[in-house]
C-alpha cells in the first residue's frame, strides 16, 4: 500500500488520523504514524505467513514486557485487530511509537555508548528471563541453536566468505552439547543496528521482538556484539565495550566468555547463509542486504584474530585475568621453588642496573635513529660514567623507536609501540644461558630490519607441569643453526650468543627476553611490541620477564592511560556502585589551592571539595607528610610526639568539657565510634537522627542515615532508629521556629521511654549537607538537646563536613546555636584529605567507655596523618581561613541572593561561610524541586570551568563547599559562571 492507503487503513481500523511513513522490514509491513507532525504510533501488518500461534506469542510477549516495566523501553501494544490486505487476512497491531534515532543513523558509537548498549541488552535479558511460551522453541531460521542447519546454504555463499561461514557453523555444531547445558531463557535475538534506538539523552530502547527464542543468554549477547562491530574502526574494541556493559548489569561466567567468539562468528555466518537463501526467495527485498557489505568487512578482520586472543580481550573487559593460566605460572615464578640460572655472564639479580629510555620521553642520544653503533657506544659510555655493570631496557615501555611498517597498521592507525619484554645489553658474542630445564619449542633466523635476527623459543614448566615459554631474540646466526625444535635444554646451558647489529635486525647488541603464558597458535612470529590499547591483555600473555631475570629495582613502566581507558578499567575492576560525576567525567591529574587541573592542563574552580579543607596540594601539608613519611609511620602503641601534640591542640579548639580526643581514619569510623561511646555510656541502643541525614558508609551508619536507607537500594530505618523532622526554615512546616521542630524530638523520646527503650543518642549534622545544605532553624538545637538529655540521651554533633572554621564566625558550626554536645565527630578535612578523623568527647563519656575492652585503631592517629593534621591546624590559623570563609562566603551569599531577583528558578539561597546551597524549583509557589534544571546547571557550569554538585531529597540543591582558600576573585568568577549557567539551563528547559 502507498502512504495514502496506509493512512486511510489506520483511520478505518483504529480511528487514528495520521500521516503514514513506511519503514523497511524483513517480513512484516511497518509504518510510522505521525499525529500533529510528531510520531505517535507504529502500524504493524503481519505477513500472511504469520501463524495464529506466532501472533498470540507476540501479544503475550508485549504484555509481559508492559507488566514488568522493563528498564529498557520498548513498544507497548495499544490495539490489535484483523483486516484483509490484498485479498488476504492479516493481523494488524497498533503499537506505541518509541522515540529515538536508529543506531545505524546515530553516527559513530564511542566506548560509552557501546557499554550502554551492553547494559541495555543485559537489562532486557533480565526482563525476558521470566517469560514462558511454547513458541520460544519454534522452528525458526534465526534460532541460534539450529544454525547448523544452515550448512545447506554454504555451497551458494560467495567464495570470499565461504570458508569462514562453513568453519563458523561447523564450530557451532561442536559446541552444541556444551551450549545445551547452559541455562536457557527468552532472548531478544536481534539487537541489530536497526532495532536499537537512542533518545535525545542517549538512553537506549530496543524494539522488534519478532525473533525472540529460547536459548542461552550469551547467544543474544553475541547477536548484539556482532552487529555493534559493524563499521567500527576497531571492531574487537567495540565488542569489548558491549561485553563490559553487559557484564556490569548481568555478570558473565568464564564459560560464556570462552564461547562468545564462536557465537559471534556463528551469528555472522547465519546472516551470510540466511541472506543467500532469503535473497533467492525474495530477490527484490533490498532490506535483506542492508548489513551484508559491513559483515563482509568484519569477517576479514575477525578471521585474522586468534580465537584465544579474543577470549583474553573479552575476559579483560570484564575484569577477569585475560589468561587463566597466568596466575599459576606467575605464582610459581615468584615462589622459593623457582630458581632460575642467570641468562648472562653478569647476573642481572646482582648487577648494578642502569636503564635505557627508548620512550617518547627518553634522551635523543639513545634512540635507534642514530644507528645501532652510535647507540651501543652511548650505552657503554653511560654505563661507564655511572658505574653500572648491566644496562636494561624496560618492560611495558611505550617506545618511539618502532618505526618500520612492521609496527604499523593497527585499528585507527595505532602502532605496536609498547614493549612487552626486557632488553639486556651486553657485548656481541657474549653467551646466553637457559634459566630452566626445558626444550626448544621453535628456532628461526629472522633477518628483516627491526626483527629479531636469531630467535629461540623455549618451553618450560612449573612445578605442577603447567607450560610457559621464554622467547630470546637478537642472537647471532650460529645460535639458531645449532638448535632444532624439540632439543632438550638444561638449566645454565648455553643456548646462543648475542648477535651483532648486522645480524640481529639492526639493533645494538642485546637480548630480548619475553615471557609467554600462551603462544596463541603462533611461533617465533610472536610480537615483542603491542598496541597501547591492548597492553593490559598482553601483560597477562607476556608477564614481566623480570620474574625470571630478577634484576633489582623497577624494571617496568607504569602505563599512561587516557580518560576512556581509565573509565573502562574502573568499570571492569571497581564496583559499579562507585559513581562518577558529570555526563562526561573529568580526567583530573593535578590540583592547586581551590582549583583542579585535568589531563589537558585546563583548570577548574572546585566548589565542592570540602575534604581538601586548606586547598589542593597545600605546600605546607605536603611537606609535613613527606618529611614524616621519610622518618617513620607506625601504629599508636609507641610513644610519638605527633599524636599527643595534635590531641592537645585539637582539644584546645573546643569548649569545655570537650577535651578527650580519639583518632580514626575517616568520618565514617568517627561516627561509628561515637555511637559505640553513646551506647556504652548509656547502656541503651536506640538513636534519634534527622530526616535525610548522612553520617557515613558503614552498616551502623547507613542504618541511621535516611539519605541512604530511604533512597534506591535502601531498606528503611533499622529497629533501633527513630527519624526526626528536619528543622528546615525554607521547606519545613514551622518555618524558622526551631523549638516547634524540636517537639518531634521530645515526642520520639517520650514514645521510646514509654516502651522502656529510651534513646542512647541524638545525632545531628550541625549544618545539614545531603539534606540540602540546610541551616538548622534558630532555637532548634537548644530545645532538641534539652529533650534528649531529659531522658538521659547523649548529644552527638557531626561536624565532618561543616566544621573546622567553614561557617566563618565559629570554629565549629554547633557553636552558633549556643550548645555544647557530649560528642563531636570530625572527618578527613582535618588532614586535608589524608586519612585522619577524630571523635572529641568529655572525660565522663570517655571514662564510661573504659569497660575493659581496649579501643585500638591500627593507624588511626599514625605519625604521618598527625603531621598532616598539625599542618592543617597551622594553615587555618596562619592564613586566617576562618575569616576568609566569612568574607568570601558572605560575598557569595550576597551574589546568590541578588541572582534570585532575576532567576525565578532560585527558590532559596542559603548557608553560612563557605557552606552554601541554592535550592532550584519549578516555581516558587509550590517549591517543587527542579532536579532536571539543577543537573543542567551543573553541566553548564562545568563547561565554563566551575565544578558544582547537587544534593537534597530532590537532587535539586546546588551545593557550594569549596576549599577554604577560595579567593575573592575566584568567588566573583564562580558567581558569574553560575549566573550564566542558570540562564543557559533555563533556556534549554
Amino acid at each position: 500500500m502507498d502512504t495514502t492507503a496506509l493512512a486511510a487503513f489506520a483511520a478505518e481500523l483504529f480511528d487514528i488520523h495520521a500521516e503514514a511513513a513506511p519503514l523497511p522490514g524483513e517480513r512484516d509491513s511497518n509504518t510510522r504514524l505521525d499525529v500533529g507532525g510528531r510520531p505517535q504510533y507504529l502500524l504493524k501488518i503481519y505477513s500472511a505467513e504469520a501463524s495464529p500461534a506466532e501472533i498470540e506469542f507476540q501479544e503475550a510477549l508485549l504484555g509481559h514486557l508492559a507488566g514488568c516495566r522493563s528498564a529498557v523501553p520498548s513498544a507497548a501494544l495499544v490495539a490489535a485487530t484483523t483486516a484483509t490486505v490484498s485479498g488476504e487476512k492479516r493481523t494488524v497491531h497498533l503499537l506505541e511509537w518509541v522515540p529515538g534515532v536508529l543506531w545505524s543513523q546515530a553516527g559513530p558509537a564511542d566506548g560509552r555508548r557501546l557499554r550502554a548498549l551492553g547494559s541495555a541488552v543485559a537489562a532486557l535479558d533480565r526482563t525476558l528471563a521470566g517469560f514462558e511460551h511454547s513458541e520460544l522453541d519454534r522452528d525458526f531460521r534465526w534460532h541460534p541453536l539450529r544454525a547448523v542447519e544452515l550448512e545447506r546454504a554454504v555451497p551458494r555463499v560467495a567464495e570470499s566468505e565461504r570458508e569462514f561461514t562453513a568453519s563458523a557453523l561447523a564450530r557451532l555444531g561442536e559446541l552444541m552439547p556444551e551450549l545445551r547445558t547452559l541455562p536457557q531463557q527468552a532472548i531478544h535475538n536481534d539487537a541489530n543496528e536497526n532495532n536499537i534506538l537512542l533518545d535525545a539523552d542517549g538512553r537506549i530502547s530496543i524494539i522488534d521482538f519478532g525473533d525472540v527464542v529460547r536459548a542461552p543468554r550469551v547467544c543474544g549477547l553475541a547477536v548484539a556484539v556482532a552487529y555493534a562491530q559493524l563499521g567500527q574502526p576497531d571492531p574487537v574494541a567495540a565488542a569489548c565495550a558491549v561485553i563490559a556493559g553487559y557484564h556490569t548489569e548481568a555478570p558473565l561466567s568464564a564459560t560464556e566468555l570462552r564461547l562468545l567468539p564462536d557465537l559471534i562468528n556463528a551469528r555472522l555466518a547465519m546472516s551470510i547463509a540466511n541472506n543467500v537463501e532469503q535473497r533467492a526467495a525474495d530477490p527484490d527485498n533490498e532490506y535483506l542486504d542492508s548489513s551484508q557489505p559491513q559483515i563482509r568487512e568484519l569477517v576479514k578482520v575477525l578471521s585474522a584474530e586468534p580465537r584465544e586472543l579474543l577470549v583474553a580481550r573479552f575476559r579483560d573487559a570484564c575484569g577477569y585475568r585475560p589468561i587463566p593460566a597466568e596466575r599459576e605460572i606467575v605464582s610459581w615464578l615468584r615462589s622459593a621453588a623457582c630458581d632460575p640460572a642467570p641468562m648472562l655472564r653478569t647476573d642481572p639479580a646482582t648487577a648494578r642496573i642502569l636503564t635505557i629510555d627508548w620512550s617518547a620521553h627518553g634522551p635523543a642520544e639513545l634512540h635507534i635513529g642514530r644507528g645501532a653503533e652510535a647507540v651501543d657506544a652511548a650505552i657503554a659510555a653511560d654505563r661507564a660514567a655511572r658505574g653500572g655493570t648491566l644496562t636494561l631496557g624496560r618492560y611495558r615501555e611505550d617506545r618511539v623507536v618502532y618505526r618500520s611498517d612492521a609496527f604499523a597498521g593497527g585499528p585507527g592507525g595505532e602502532r605496536r609501540s609498547v614493549h612487552v619484554a626486557i632488553d639486556l645489553f651486553d657485548a656481541a658474542g657474549a653467551p646466553v644461558f637457559a634459566p630452566f630445564d626445558g626444550k626448544v619449542e621453535a628456532v628461526e633466523f629472522r633477518d628483516a630490519d627491526y626483527d629479531y635476527g636469531g630467535v629461540v623459543l623455549l618451553e618450560h614448566r612449573t612445578g605442577s607441569g603447567t607450560p610457559f615459554w621464554l622467547l630470546v631474540g637478537h642472537l647471532d646466526r650460529r645460535s639458531v643453526e645449532r638448535l632444532r625444535a624439540g632439543d632438550p635444554v638444561r638449566r645454565g646451558e648455553t643456548i646462543g650468543w648475542i648477535g651483532r647489529a648486522a645480524e640481529n635486525g639492526g639493533w645494538p647488541p642485546h637480548i630480548h627476553v619475553q615471557l609467554f603464558t600462551t603462544l596463541l597458535g603462533r611461533s617465533t612470529d610472536l610480537p615483542g611490541a603491542v598496541r597501547p590499547s591492548e597492553a593490559d591483555v598482553w601483560e597477562s600473555i607476556c608477564p614481566n620477564p623480570n620474574l625470571v631475570l630478577r634484576a633489582p629495582g623497577n624494571t617496568a613502566v607504569v602505563p599512561d592511560r587516557d580518560a576512556e581507558q581509565i573509565a573502562a578499567r574502573r568499570a571492569a575492576n571497581l564496583s559499579p556502585s562507585l559513581s562518577l560525576s558529570y555526563a562526561e567525567p573529568l580526567h583530573i591529574t593535578g590540583g592547586e589551592g581551590a582549583e583542579l587541573i585535568d589531563a589537558y592542563g585546563r583548570r577548574y574552580l572546585d566548589l565542592v571539595n570540602n575534604v581538601c579543607h586548606v586547598g589542593h596540594c597545600h605546600p605546607q601539608v605536603v611537606s609535613a607528610i613527606r618529611e614524616q613519611a621519610g622518618r617513620l609511620n607506625t601504629n599508636t602503641r609507641y610513644l610519638h610526639a605527633n599524636i599527643a601534640e595534635y590531641a592537645r591542640r585539637l582539644a584546645a579548639t573546643f569548649p569545655d568539657p570537650l577535651n578527650v580526643v580519639m583518632l580514626t581514619n575517616s568520618g565514617s569510623e568517627a561516627n561509628d565510634l561515637a555511637l559505640r561511646l553513646a551506647r556504652t555510656a548509656t547502656g541503651r541502643e536506640h538513636v534519634l537522627s534527622l530526616d535525610w541525614a548522612y553520617h557515613g558508609n558503614l552498616s551502623s551508619l547507613v542504618e541511621i542515615s535516611p539519605y541512604k536507607f530511604n533512597r534506591p537500594g535502601g531498606t528503611g530505618p533499622g529497629e533501633r532508629v527513630r527519624v526526626c523532622d528536619v528543622p528546615d526554615p525554607y521547606r519545613g512546616a514551622f518555618g524558622s521556629d526551631g523549638p516547634r521542630y524540636a517537639e518531634h524530638v521530645q515526642a520520639q523520646c517520650a514514645d521510646l521511654s514509654a516502651a522502656g527503650a529510651a534513646p542512647a543518642a541524638f545525632i545531628h549534622e550541625s549544618v545539614l549537607s545531603c539534606a540540602g545544605q540546610i541551616e538548622l532553624a534558630d532555637g532548634y538545637l537548644p530545645a532538641a538537646y534539652a529533650a534528649a538529655r531529659a531522658v538521659g540521651a547523649l548529644c552527638i554533633a557531626d561536624e565532618v563536613q561543616c566544621g573546622f572554621g567553614r561557617v566563618g564566625e565559629h570554629m565549629w558550626a554547633f557553636e552558633r546555636h549556643g550548645v555544647v554536645p557530649d560528642i563531636v565527630t570530625l572527618g578527613k578535612p582535618i588532614g586535608n584529605g589524608h586519612p585522619i578523623a577524630a571523635v572529641v568527647t568529655t572525660p565522663e563519656v570517655a571514662r564510661r567507655f573504659r569497660t575493659g575492652m581496649e579501643y585500638f585503631n591500627t593507624f588511626g592517629g599514625n605519625p604521618v596523618s598527625c603531621a598532616a593534621a598539625l599542618a592543617v591546624l597551622d594553615v587555618v590559623e596562619n592564613e586566617r581561613l576562618m575569616a576568609n570563609a566569612a568574607r568570601v562566603g558572605g560575598y557569595l551569599q550576597q551574589r546568590l541572593s541578588a541572582m534570585a531577583e532575576h532567576h525565578p528558578a532560585i527558590g532559596d539561597a542559603r548557608g553560612r561561610g563557605l557552606f552554601l546551597g541554592v535550592d532550584l524549583v519549578v516555581d516558587r509557589a509550590s517549591k517543587e524541586p527542579d532536579r532536571a534544571l539543577a543537573k543542567r546547571v551543573v553541566e553548564a557550569a562545568k563547561r565554563d570551568g566551575v565544578l558544582l554538585s547537587t544534593d537534597g531529597p530532590g537532587d535539586n540543591v546546588l551545593k557550594i563547599k569549596p576549599p577554604l582558600v577560595l579567593g575573592m576573585e575566584q568567588a566573583r568568577r564562580a558567581a558569574d559562571v553560575l549566573d550564566r549557567a542558570l540562564a543557559q539551563a533555563v533556556t534549554a528547559r
